[in-house]
């Protein structure tokens, strides 16, 4: 009798281990879809969870007066799109749109279409409040060179993504390499930091994105680079940093829908940082599953 006692107290721990782990697999999977994706620089600053997706921007981007253009603004609409293959693996589409350049000087007013960048991404880590994915992007030179696109050979982007889902605050870095595959196109490294906080819906945030300048190209004599979306080739611009930071919220309309907007400023100045004086980032993500 007391060994059949035994037996069954065996048979229902085994058990309860069993129904615990589905559990905490529940947990993994409500804690970070409890995270929300970054809004700054989108085309480089990826979330490292995996989602269907499509996401419009819109982004209003103020020229500094220092820039060699003397200020202006440049305008652009994108739709990104990510397609979950599984639990830990996604293709993604993450530039192209249509870009409009409206600078004061030396550039006249012109309008086309963006660069197109594809790539893959793979969680190598996930737990029931972390992950870490890795990816590989490249970006094709398909646009138009009237609005600095679709010149050089293109860039691959080989990057990570790290996301921390705490009870009530999130925290996702990320970090790449932008490599010129053409010596007239200049080569980056990215650093980018989000933080937020959730009340309900409501996601508070302070993101900090780091460009540094790997090596500058050979088509423009000029210290300035194009931050996250354009490649001038600037002659002068190896060793150059830029940092910015931007304030915002994120709010989730439904499971489905969430809807960002961010108010990005410089923390440095001087050469490297004259290309932006303020830029308005806004987004609209629907998750299709």
């Amino acid at each position: 009798m007391r060994t059949k006692l035994t037996s069954i107290k065996s048979y229902s721990a085994a058990l309860m281990v069993v129904a615990l782990s589905f559990v905490d697999q529940s947990a993994a999977d409500d804690r970070l879809k409890d995270m929300i994706s970054p809004v700054s620089h989108p085309v480089t600053f990826e979330d490292p969870r995996h989602s269907t997706e499509l996401r419009g921007i819109f982004a209003y981007h103020e020229i500094g007066d220092r820039f060699v253009t003397a200020g202006g603004d440049v305008q652009v609409y994108a739709l990104q799109a990510r397609f979950k293959v599984n639990e830990d693996l996604s293709v993604i589409a993450t530039k192209d749109g249509y870009v409009v350049l409206q600078p004061d000087e030396v550039v006249p007013d012109d309008n086309g279409m963006a660069d197109i960048a594809l790539g893959m991404k793979y969680s190598f880590l996930k737990s029931d409040h972390n992950i870490l994915t890795g990816g590989l992007r490249y970006e094709a030179p398909l646009g138009e060179e009237g609005v600095f696109q679709g010149q050089g050979d293109g860039a691959i982007n080989p990057f990570a993504s790290y996301g921390q889902a705490f009870e009530h605050f999130n925290f996702i870095a990320a970090s790449g390499l932008r490599l010129a595959l053409d010596s007239s196109d200049s080569s980056f490294w990215d650093l980018d930091l989000h933080f937020d906080m959730q009340f309900g819906s409501f996601y508070p945030l302070i993101e900090f994105n780091f460009i540094h300048v790997l090596d500058g190209g050979d088509r423009l004599p000029i210290a300035d680079e194009g931050e996250d979306f354009f490649n001038f080739g600037a002659i002068d611009s190896g060793g150059k940093s830029l940092l910015t930071m931007a304030t915002g919220a994120r709010y989730r309309l439904s499971e489905a829908i969430d809807l960002g907007a961010a108010y990005q400023f410089p923390l440095t100045d001087g050469n490297g940082s004259n290309i932006i004086d303020w830029r308005v980032t806004t987004d609209l993500i629907i998750y299709i599953n």
